[in-house]
């Protein structure tokens, strides 16, 4: 619940004391938006990681001849 801003008076703490508005698709927005830059950074990283593994094992078993 938002404070008006004329019914506190500026000698009065309870101004300071509340909490700010924050709407839910502010919140909701955020969370997908790290969620989507998450799964983003996975899907680059997991298959290099992957290709690296093989390349390693390719290199051991060329380097074994």
């Amino acid at each position: 619940m938002a404070i008006d801003h004329e019914v506190i008076p500026f000698s009065s703490n309870a101004g300071k004391k509340a909490l700010r508005y924050l709407p839910k698709w502010t919140i909701y927005g955020t969370i997908g938006i790290v969620v989507l830059i998450v799964v983003g950074i996975l899907k680059t990283l997991l298959p290099l990681a992957a290709m690296s593994l093989i390349l390693c094992l390719i290199w051991k078993q060329a380097r074994n001849y």
